[in-house]
């Protein structure tokens, strides 16, 4: 039970929250904040269903730029277009037909997913729950799945502070079919057919390309599901794992089987229209920012039997029964339900009113504010982006503005923690206190060099405070690599002749 509407990260990691929502079908809006950056997720039922964030790259139109599938010109276009006629960004590249109502949702899921993975860095953030804020574009996540996903990003402080396992004991897995629950990926298979024979932690970590960290961030994923417990507590809660437990520590590694052969082929499912998947991806996406007229396509003035009609059309064009794919079939329900409610309300006289009061009152409001040109617009400035604060940072940096310089790389780290900006983090933390700073500068620096073995001023920076400590073996590997890097720099070279 989630009792308390506020904390931080440090004490309730995000894959426990996330659980905890699930389970409890809480709907809700969860607010996380880690120093100036964002995001506010939103649940319905438990399930996410919508990320918003401050962060620059996070915004659907940069998603879609970044992975090549509008230019940086045409998505300033588009955004100016969006300001001044108040269409949704996401209509607009329908209507334009720069990508099919398919692809929209696609991507749209996409990017939401990579909003959420993002948040398990977060270590550090403060969290607090609210009401459920209104989401124009509701796109389902599956919680598990990203709880499972997400684990990997979680910082390694997180799971020495909230996870431990007895390397003997044997573990079982609860569920007869995982793939039940979430979809495994391919490498992770001998893990789950290992599982299944109830091995110890120490069983585990003899299999062949594993990681501790990486098993453990596996396991803690699992645990947090109530997917995987000991097998003690299981044969407790579950008699059907009271048969005698079988510890992989009696068995030879080579005996945990690898799934090979494939599954028996089902019958294939009939495959959806692909003009109509496109047709009902879009309508879902926009339908939750539309009124009953515009949901059902009529006007204020449309009679009764208008609304029927209408009501009739739009029902059978989307209908559930035209789509075989669960999830089509699932889009097409809620949109039904939807054009239920808008002609509910339209027959309804009340109702009626006072949508067409609620219309004609955005109109006005609509009408008394000027719109913005193209060349007014601006894209919002005020979103943090991580090359800017690297820049701001390294110009803080040159000028000797060296506390200043350590928020901006911060700021950067937060958002995007490439080796580059983490190198110079450490630096400027160095400098501004070397006396304190510099076991713990040169800690990051490797940090730096193993997240992005070709970042040359990681391996310089580590090198140059590698040899002001006299650890000159340190030193001199990290010039190696700067200079393969780089090998007609010869600052580097010099270093090593001497």
């Amino acid at each position: 039970m989630l009792r308390a509407k506020s904390g931080a990260l440090s004490e309730t990691p995000l894959p426990l929250l996330l659980h905890a929502l699930l389970t409890e079908e809480r709907s809700a809006t969860l607010e996380l904040q880690l120093r100036n950056l964002v995001k506010r997720v939103h649940f319905e039922a438990g399930v996410p269903v919508g990320c918003e964030s401050n962060l620059l790259h996070e915004t659907f139109g940069k998603y879609l730029v970044t992975k090549g599938k509008l230019s940086e010109a045409r998505h300033h276009a588009l955004a100016s277009e969006s300001a001044a006629t108040g269409k949704p960004l996401q209509t607009l590249l329908v209507e334009k037909q720069l990508v099919s109502g398919f692809e929209l949702f696609k991507s749209l899921q996409a990017n939401l997913a990579h909003t959420l993975l993002d948040a398990f860095r977060w270590g550090d953030a403060k969290w607090k729950l609210g009401d459920l804020d209104e989401v124009a574009t509701p796109i389902k996540m599956n919680t598990a799945q990203l709880v499972y996903l997400g684990a990997a990003q979680l910082p390694p402080e997180t799971l020495v502070a909230h996870f431990t396992l007895d390397e003997d004991k044997p573990l079982a897995l609860l569920v007869d079919d995982l793939n039940d629950e979430l979809k495994v990926p391919s490498k992770d298979l001998r893990l789950i057919q290992a599982l299944k024979k109830r091995p110890s932690l120490r069983a585990l970590l003899a299999l062949p390309n594993v990681s501790r960290d990486d098993l453990l961030r596996k396991l803690y994923a699992l645990c947090v599901l109530e997917l995987v417990d000991f097998a003690e507590v299981a044969d407790a809660a579950l008699p059907k794992y009271r048969s005698s437990p079988s510890s992989l520590t009696q068995l030879p590694v080579d005996a945990i089987p690898v799934p090979t052969a494939s599954p028996p082929v089902a019958a294939p499912r009939p495959q959806d229209d692909e003009t109509l998947m496109n047709a009902l991806a879009a309508e879902f996406v926009a339908h939750r920012g539309k009124d009953p007229f515009d949901l059902l396509s009529v006007t204020p003035e449309t009679p009764v039997t208008g609304l029927a009609t209408a009501f009739l059309a739009k029902s059978d064009a989307l209908s559930p029964r035209l789509f075989h794919h669960p999830d089509s079939r699932n889009r097409a329900e809620s949109l039904l339900l939807a054009y239920a409610r808008a002609y509910g309300a339209l027959v309804e006289p009340e109702q009626h009113a006072l949508h067409r009061k609620r219309r004609e009152h955005l109109a006005a409001s609509k009408k008394a504010q000027p719109r913005a040109s193209a060349d007014q617009f601006q894209i919002r400035t005020e979103l943090l982006d991580a090359g800017a604060q690297f820049a701001e940072g390294k110009k803080r940096l040159e000028a000797g503005q060296l506390a200043s310089a350590v928020e901006h790389f911060q700021y950067a780290v937060d958002i995007e923690p490439t080796g580059r900006a983490l190198a110079y983090l450490a630096l400027a933390q160095f400098r501004m206190a070397p006396d304190f700073a510099a076991e713990r500068s040169l800690a990051a620096l490797g940090e730096a060099c193993a997240r992005d073995p070709e970042c040359e001023e990681a391996w310089a920076f580590r090198a140059d405070l590698a040899m002001s400590l006299s650890r000159k073996s340190e030193a001199e590997e990290s010039f190696r690599q700067a200079a393969r890097i780089n090998p007609r720099h010869p600052r580097y070279l010099s270093a090593l002749k001497k």
